[in-house]
């Protein structure tokens, strides 16, 4: 392992496999900057959501707060918390710390996933050698989910020393890359509204007859995550373009919108969206933060940078959004090393070259397929 601080790219993740600091995991699990992580058929319906006291284990908050054990032939109930075991555990190196986020599919039906750790009293953060089982809190907060073993709900990212770039290096990177584009190509000017500790995207209201989707409430359609044909219209409502440019965002209600930009992560980066930055409002903008090398990028320049699809919801109060308007801050790590595999290229993709406020893979329409 090299003395350079970075974010860990694919072929050093596998190589940490073989030292054993990863248990459990399985090639095809290998993103170019991070590791998908696979449920067990070990879970627990709980009273509530807990965080682990320091030097508490997971096991010692299932002997306290569990309802019962849960069977995985039923499907997880809207607003219910659970506990469930991962295939993977882990022991670290003093030299290693990790993070963990939604994946993409996770954030698009609103099934809110966070990581715990024995005797970690936060989430999604896993310390410097850390050795131990690892388990993931599920709720479910649109609809209820039909789970099965070994599917992938989140995801960890591995680094050595401090990845995350200086305001100076955001800048650099944003001018030598053209970072952001608009919709006809063109390079987004840099200013200090658009790149300093990260980049400013803004949201597109305007763009396509449905500039967005509204997860319905109330009801009881269940997603199967075995099927990948399920009616969207059974579980989310289109968002027709506002003539007047607005969109009233309501409190407790779950959308999925999309950015006016266009982003690229070149191949010696990775990313992480932001999802909660308070200077743009009172909402979460992502759910499913981690963007890999590759996302968005092409050999030839004309052809880079994709939107990025955001999974929105309220919190507090309702909120006027309008086209246009700043969401969601894009801030960059820098890589160990350039990974084997990029994103969209040599690693397939569901949400490759997306355009549109895309749902989630298990619906069969074309703004989601």
């Amino acid at each position: 392992m090299t003395d350079r601080p970075g974010a860990i790219p694919r072929q050093l993740i596998a190589e940490m496999a073989e030292a054993g600091y990863i248990k459990g995991s399985s090639p095809e699990t290998l993103q170019p900057s991070s590791l998908d992580l696979r449920i067990t058929d070990e879970a627990y319906r709980m009273r509530g959501s807990y965080l682990p006291k320091i030097g508490e284990t997971i096991e010692e908050i299932i002997t306290r707060g569990a309802l019962y054990k849960q069977d995985l032939s039923r499907p997880l109930e809207v607003d219910g918390t659970y506990l469930i075991k991962l295939n993977e555990s882990l022991a670290l190196p003093m030299g290693i710390h990790a993070t963990v986020s939604s994946k993409s599919s996770s954030g698009r039906i609103n099934l809110r996933t966070r990581l715990l750790a024995d005797r970690v009293p936060r989430f999604d953060s896993v310390p410097r050698g850390y050795t131990g089982s690892l388990w993931i809190e599920i709720m479910p907060k649109s609809f209820p989910v039909l789970l099965h073993p070994n599917d992938r709900l989140n995801q960890m990212r591995f680094f050595h020393g401090d990845a995350e770039l200086s305001s100076l290096e955001h800048r650099i990177a944003f001018d030598k890359f053209r970072l952001l584009r608009n919709a006809d190509g063109s390079a987004v000017p840099a200013s200090d509204n658009v790149v300093s500790n990260g980049v400013t995207m803004t949201v597109d209201l305007a763009s396509t007859d449905i500039i967005g989707w509204r997860a319905t409430s109330g009801g009881w359609n269940v997603l199967d995550t075995a099927k990948y044909d399920h009616d969207p219209r059974d579980f989310f409502e289109p968002i027709t373009q506002p003539k007047s440019g607005e969109l009233v965002l309501r409190h407790g209600s779950f959308y999925i919108l999309v950015t006016k930009e266009r982003i690229m992560i070149p191949p010696n980066y990775a990313a992480e969206m932001a999802a909660y930055d308070p200077t743009k409002g009172e909402f979460r903008s992502h759910y499913a933060g981690f963007f890999d090398p590759g996302f968005g990028w092409a050999e030839k320049d004309e052809d880079r940078g994709w939107q990025a699809v955001l999974e929105v919801s309220m919190h507090g109060h309702d909120f006027i959004l309008r086209d246009g308007q700043p969401i969601c801050l894009m801030a960059f790590e820098k890589l160990l090393l350039k990974p084997d595999m990029l994103y969209g290229r040599d690693i397939k993709s569901n949400y490759g070259g997306q355009s549109g406020p895309r749902l989630a893979k298990w619906f069969k329409t074309k703004s989601s397929s």
